[in-house]
């Protein structure tokens, strides 16, 4: 007797061996039982979950000689007949091989005669999608009024193809997708009953390489199993398949949350000398940013994630090393990417730029953000203020003991950093800045005596940029955003205090997940970095919450106001180097 593939051999016989489509099997056992049998069903889903399968078994329980049963009894001549696929009473038919109206029209004609072995008279029709628009129209009146002897059966992968007047005359069950579990229990059955020795892990390896079908999963063990001659192990399924496994994945990440672009591209080169399908592994990177992206919006969405519970974890780990928005967008480039792959002569090239982008990702601006941006700008953007009205007392208590030292420094009201300050004229309110510069009688001043540990924060290095402490802090935040768009914004929503040797970040109650942003390790290492370079002396980073008064609500409303003329500059400046949004930006602009 010549072999028969596993797919085959281990097809459920009854709706108590069908696995994971139970809503499907519950609602047809029930409707068999009660006797609401409809005329036509129609199944969906993707490949290898199970339509033809429960078409043949609903089948099977219309003729078995005990029913219509949800039991069928697998001995009677029907149902043997059915399971060796020989019953002359059921009719599969391939669409996709029989698509004209001629077709439909035998149907139609064998449709009218008595079943001649079993009760009914059954026609599955596989990938009915593949019918043309005449057949479809041609089938309809038989559909919605059948000879009382026959029931219509249909399966497709793609139900939006199938027209609306089909649709209304089915019932639809929606087939779904194994999961991981679902496929490694089913194959460990299965090795059992055939005596195959075979580790846990190359278990889950092929339950992975499946993607929830069954018959893929069942079929890769076909081929494992021919090609091994002792236990099956998951590096040797690996070798087979030309595949990699999750290592590779996790260690680009590494490489891409580190900006180590030589690292990815000697891991390119490794995947190149191992004989790897690059285009396969491109489809997988999709996915693997994917999970990253759900782990970073919800660690609880981790048991949505198919992989081995060890690299779930590491993928945990992994995903707090970079912002959601991040993610989404390594996800969205990665499946463009994967796209122009499969096109593509030369793979390995284009798989390196791609790495290398990913890598250098913190170091660019995503044009989508660039263009929200620009409108926010445009919009609703404040005119430049003059440089000592919008840097007023962001660090209020420092900034007030500060006063009488200011005139010792006269680099300030010349400082070329805020052109928009130096060509404008003064208003009221900057005159009422710079006025009490001579004078330390400023009425401001005596109402901040409470903080004695910041009055020595006025003495900076000599190094260290000119000019008042408040307009330093808005260097520092404008720094700040220079270096990462995101740590920035979230700063800017901050109060600085500033001592001898310690940077304290605060932030009102309400913007924790600010705090949170700033909190995390490799952006308060970022910080540091920078208020080295601006204060001119390593400071040590805190970050707390506490309530702020309305004065110094308004102190920080100020620092967002004089950080955005100089984030326009730059932003703009970046934008204009891509025509079409140097175009947009005219527009935004309107006329002069």
């Amino acid at each position: 007797m010549s072999y028969q593939v596993l797919a085959r051999r281990y097809r459920p016989l009854t709706f108590d061996q069908v696995v994971g489509q139970e809503h499907v099997t519950n609602t047809l056992a029930n409707a068999l039982s009660r006797g609401r049998v409809a005329h036509a069903y129609l199944f969906t889903g993707p490949r290898g979950c199970g339509k033809t399968t429960m078409a043949r078994l609903m089948a099977k329980a219309l003729n078995c000689d005990e029913g219509p049963t949800p039991s069928p009894c697998g001995k009677c001549a029907s149902c043997t007949g059915i399971a060796d696929g020989n019953f002359l009473d059921v009719m599969e038919i391939d669409a996709a091989s029989n698509t004209g109206v001629d077709n439909i029209r035998e149907l139609r004609e064998n449709a009218q005669y008595q079943p001649t072995a079993g009760k009914k008279r059954i026609f599955i029709i596989d990938e009915v999608h593949m019918l043309s628009k005449g057949a479809f129209n041609a089938l309809l009146k038989t559909l919605e009024e059948p000879p009382e002897h026959v029931h219509f059966i249909f399966a497709t992968t793609e139900p939006v193809r199938i027209p609306r007047t089909i649709l209304s005359r089915c019932q639809r069950f929606d087939f779904r997708l194994f999961t991981l579990t679902e496929l490694a229990d089913r194959i460990s059955e299965i090795t059992t009953t055939e005596k195959v020795e075979i580790t846990p892990q190359a278990i889950e390896l092929l339950a992975s390489l499946a993607e929830g079908s069954m018959r893929d999963a069942l079929s890769l063990l076909d081929q494992a199993l021919a090609s091994s001659e002792g236990e099956l192990t998951a590096p040797g399924i690996l070798e087979l398949y030309g595949l990699v496994g999750h290592e590779p994945y996790l260690d680009l990440n590494d490489a891409i949350f580190e900006r180590d672009a030589r690292k990815a591209l000697d891991l390119i080169d490794g995947l190149v000398r191992g004989g790897h399908d690059l285009i396969e592994f491109a489809r997988a990177l999709v996915a693997n940013f994917r999970d990253l992206s759900l782990l970073r919006l919800d660690p609880e969405l981790i048991s949505r994630i198919d992989k081995p519970e060890a690299i779930k974890q590491r993928l945990l780990e992994q995903s707090t090393h970079a912002e959601l928005a991040d993610l989404v967008f390594l996800t969205q480039r990665a499946a463009e990417h994967y796209t122009a792959l499969e096109r593509s002569p030369q793979p390995r090239w284009l798989l390196e730029t791609q790495v290398i982008e990913y890598a250098s990702m913190d170091r660019r601006i995503m044009l989508s953000e660039l263009m929200g941006r620009l409108e926010g700008l445009a919009e609703g953007a404040p005119a430049p203020r003059a440089a000592g009205a919008s840097a007023a007392e962001v660090a209020a208590r420092p900034a007030a003991k500060a006063r009488p030292a200011a005139p010792a420094k006269p680099a300030a009201p010349a400082k070329p950093a805020t052109p928009a300050a130096s060509s404008s004229p003064a208003t009221p309110a900057a005159q009422q800045e710079s006025a009490p510069d001579p004078t330390p009688a400023q009425p401001a001043a005596p109402a901040q005596p409470a903080r004695p540990a910041q009055q020595d924060t006025v003495t900076f290095d000599p190094d260290a940029p000119t000019g008042a402490p408040n307009d330093i802090w808005t260097q520092f935040v404008s720094a700040v955003h220079g270096r990462k768009i995101g740590l920035g914004t979230c700063l800017a929503e901050a109060v600085g205090e500033i001592s001898a040797d310690q940077l304290r970040v605060v932030f009102r109650p309400e913007h924790d997940f600010h705090r949170s942003q700033v909190q995390e390790a490799t952006n308060r290492a970022i910080l540091g970095e920078v208020a080295a370079e601006v204060f001119g002396r390593p400071l040590k980073v805190e970050v707390s919450t506490r309530p702020r008064d309305a004065s110094e609500d308004e102190l920080a409303r100020r620092v967002q106001e004089e950080v955005a003329p100089d984030q326009k500059q730059h932003l703009e400046r970046r934008a204009r180097e891509n025509p079409d949004l140097g175009r947009l930006i005219d527009g935004l602009a309107g006329p002069e």
